[in-house]
């Protein structure tokens, strides 16, 4: 229970002194200005009709405008003030979804970027071994057309030992026909001598028809030395054809080798120029990314704006409370003047 004496007009006269002194009169600061008397309970419903019943007056007198007038205008300032915080939230919150998208089709072009950094990569090792196989083609067909050159060179000796085979059987057969002839004179001579010279024509016929024998051994061993030549030179022939079909495979290849190799040259130009489009949109996307910043910072630059011009009207309200607390302290002195001057008349 609150001491007896504590009335409203203690509780104002105290809430006056502490406006004065420029403090802001509060339940505390009335009950230690009245010497800690008085409970809270009773000092808060005081305080409060205090000022409820002087919260008008100071506002019309400081203002010099009707209250409505006022209030109408702090709704309005206060609407003002929500509709601002909302469009600037809606301002932040759409800010932030576009930031996102913006951080997303980086993070995807980021990705897509780095997919064909491994297939250009894939792309330069197929290149690197197409170029090893070429170069292991060309080596190949290196030795073969050696190898052709060498049995070109081996056919050509061959054939200059068929040529010199061919001139000297040509040279046995010429002796065998003059060793006819020759026995053929020796028999007409034999023939013509045959009673003075039968011994020595038996002789000499015998000589000759050995000689005949060996010439005839030499022609048939020179006929099957050239049997035996000519199935060289066929064989030799069938294996230069051999060869000849592969020096074709081996061209082909090599060209099939050539068009892989244009086909990759190709795929990596077509690479490298979706590689260029890339970045230019990953550059795009980073400009985009910047003005948004640049939109942000104008946002906040026009957020701080508006606080200042709130702390500013928050400056004109609280000056607007001062002096309607000045007005109530008058209004505190005039009442208790005036109940003096009353208590006065009646005495």
């Amino acid at each position: 229970m609150a001491r007896s004496g504590i009335t409203y007009f203690h509780v104002a006269q105290a809430a006056a002194g502490l406006v004065d002194a420029g403090k802001n009169p509060t339940v505390d600061s009335i009950r230690a200005a009245l010497g800690e008397t008085g409970s809270k309970s009773t000092i808060a419903p005081l305080l409060k009709r205090w000022k409820a019943e002087y919260a008008e007056r100071v506002t019309e007198a400081d203002t010099g405008l009707p209250t409505e007038l006022v209030q109408a205008v702090k709704g309005v300032y206060e609407k003002v003030q929500a509709e601002a915080a909302r469009l600037r939230e809606q301002q932040q919150h759409a800010h932030e979804a576009e930031l996102q998208a913006l951080q997303e089709q980086l993070h995807s072009l980021q990705a897509e970027h780095a997919a064909l950094e491994e297939k250009h990569q894939a792309q330069q090792q197929s290149l690197q071994a197409a170029a090893v196989q070429i170069q292991q083609s060309e080596e190949a067909r290196h030795e073969q057309a050696v190898t052709v050159a060498g049995l070109h060179s081996e056919n050509a000796g061959l054939e200059q030992r068929l040529s010199d085979r061919t001139a000297a059987t040509a040279a046995l057969t010429e002796q065998l026909t003059q060793a006819r002839a020759q026995f053929e004179h020796y028999q007409e001579a034999v023939a013509r001598q045959r009673a003075e010279e039968r011994a020595t024509a038996e002789r000499r016929q015998s000589r000759l028809e050995q000689e005949l024998a060996e010439a005839r051994q030499q022609v048939l061993a020179q006929q099957a030395l050239l049997s035996e030549t000519q199935a060289q030179a066929q064989q030799q022939a069938k294996e230069n054809t051999r060869l000849q079909k592969r020096l074709q495979a081996t061209e082909e290849a090599l060209a099939h080798a050539r068009a892989t190799h244009d086909q990759a040259a190709y795929q990596l130009t077509q690479l490298t120029q979706r590689h260029q489009t890339l970045e230019q949109r990953h550059l795009t996307a980073t400009e985009a990314l910047v003005e948004y910043r640049a939109d942000l910072a104008a946002a906040d630059k026009e957020r701080a704006l508006l606080r200042e011009r709130l702390a500013q009207t928050e400056e004109q309200l609280a000056a607007l409370a001062q002096k309607r607390i000045d007005l109530l302290q008058e209004k505190a002195v005039l009442c208790d003047q005036l109940r003096q001057h009353r208590d006065a008349s009646s005495n």
